[in-house]
């Protein structure tokens, strides 16, 4: 069994000159920062056109490629100690659970995960906080520019998630953490965060079938991906709810990795809220046998426990007021997700306000199945609108690849197909509605009268919503 903790860094030559030299004369700040990242944005072209065994191939290999050009070996990345998280419902809060918990038990952390929601900040993070601005801007164009002097061609720079990927580390590695909470981006076995040779706990979330143009039709092959995160000699721990087809390929593919295995059971807390609990459970696992094993130090299930009553991770299962309008936010956007997201929602609305969607989707997901779950709440008014917060959106929640239009051409075609779900069209067609952008959405709503909105489909829509009513994040963003 390979169990560390780093005490000392002892990085390459190479990187340690290169964190010596100076940053361009020329000052160049957050929002260049953010403009130059915005240009590698072709993520979900990328995506569109790969196919399983080139990526494979191209994946992994470019990420070290370039971590290479800007100084930092693999055997650098070795140096970190990291809990590496996958899945596909609940990482981000699993993810968000754990960091909280090694935080409250002494240790410093650094946090990657993704996608941010209205600051790309929010995705590396040290001690749980976004790092500044200034800091952001100083690493990302240390970074940058070490990347464009050694470009091939135009093309030559990683893309959008690989260079976030290749900055947290070399972040990281300069705050020097005791531990690393990596949430995977998409899959596992190819994603750019399993360039990591060395773990020391592994993690996997209940599974479900997204993102199944790249990572397969079957929950079988979801799983195979997933659990290439395992590695030799690591702890791994998944929960008990998952699909029995993926429990055995995670099963198998534990045996193939070589690592300690363990088929989580939820009986060790009463985590007040259901929906979290599955989430809680995998997380106190994971975190119990880091702090214990890896950190060397005594696990207080007290402490864990009220932490996560504690985390606040936004756009889960959130409640934010305007007026007298209540939204109840959840980025759900996988049908198992949404189920649960939906017998949330009735449970927690009012029986005498009237009930509001605002809806949409991002990727190659389909909305017919989703629209079947959401119709057994019967709202009064349906309203569908691209992942826009207002006609002035922020550079950091652009998206140059699914523009607005688009996004909004999409969304006139989900109103067509749910009021076909309508029995009688022309009583119903004035209560679904498509809107440019979220604020205008707002604004059409906010007419004196009392709502319960339910905002869900994607977790980039979520972003919007809390661009208009929490553009802080309840002061996480603050400099």
């Amino acid at each position: 069994m390979i169990l560390y903790r780093v005490k000392k860094y002892v990085l390459s030559r190479n990187y340690l000159r290169i964190l010596k030299n100076e940053m361009s004369t020329q000052e160049k700040t957050y929002k260049d920062a953010i403009e130059a990242l915005n240009n590698l944005q072709t993520n979900a072209q990328y995506l569109k056109n790969a196919v399983l065994k080139p990526k494979a191939e191209t994946n992994l290999a470019e990420v070290t490629k370039f971590l290479n050009r800007t100084g930092l070996t693999l055997g650098d990345i070795d140096k970190l100690s990291v809990i590496h998280i996958g899945g596909t419902n609940g990482k981000g809060t699993t993810s968000a659970y754990c960091e909280y918990i090694l935080r409250n038990h002494g240790f410093k952390t650094g946090f990657y995960s993704s996608p941010h929601l209205l600051d790309v900040r929010e995705r590396i993070r040290i001690n749980g906080k976004p790092i500044s601005k200034k800091e952001f801007a100083f690493h990302f164009w240390r970074i940058y520019d070490l990347l464009d002097r050694q470009k091939a061609d135009a093309a030559d720079m990683p893309l959008y998630f690989r260079y976030l990927t290749i900055l947290a580390f070399h972040i990281f590695l300069h705050y020097k953490v005791d531990v690393a909470v990596m949430e995977v981006g998409i899959g596992g076995e190819y994603d750019c965060t399993n360039v990591i040779r060395k773990t020391a706990i592994a993690g996997i979330t209940l599974l479900d079938l997204d993102h199944t143009s790249l990572l397969g039709q079957s929950i079988e092959s979801i799983a195979w991906h997933k659990s290439g995160i395992m590695k030799e000699g690591c702890i791994a721990f998944t929960t008990n709810e998952q699909p029995d087809p993926a429990m055995k390929i995670l099963l198998e593919r534990s045996i193939e990795k070589k690592n300690n295995y363990y088929n989580l059971i939820n009986t060790k807390t009463d985590i007040p809220s259901d929906v979290q609990k599955t989430n809680a459970n995998l997380a106190l696992a994971i975190s119990e046998a880091y702090i214990t094993n890896v950190g060397s130090k005594s696990f207080s299930l007290d402490i864990a426990k009220r932490t996560i009553e504690e985390t606040h991770w936004p756009g889960r299962y959130e409640v934010k007021h305007w007026n007298k309008i209540r939204f109840f936010l959840d980025g759900a956007h996988t049908i198992k997700s949404m189920q649960v997201c939906v017998n949330w929602f009735a449970r927690k609305a009012s029986l005498t306000k009237k009930k509001v969607l605002i809806f949409n989707l991002t990727g190659d997901r389909l909305p017919d199945t989703f629209f079947k779950e959401l119709h057994q709440l019967s709202f009064s008014t349906v309203i569908f609108t691209p992942n826009v917060g207002s006609e002035k959106d922020v550079a950091d929640t652009a998206d140059f690849i699914t523009s607005p239009n688009n996004q909004l051409h999409r969304c006139n075609k989900y109103k067509t197909k749910w009021l076909q779900l309508e029995e009688n069209i022309e009583t119903n067609i004035n209560n679904v509605l498509v809107f440019p952008c979220f604020l205008e959405a707002v604004k059409f709503l906010d007419n004196g009268n009392e709502y319960d909105v339910l905002v869900t489909g994607s977790i980039h829509l979520i972003g919007a919503a809390l661009s208009i009513l929490d553009p802080t994040l309840c002061g996480a963003l603050d400099d």
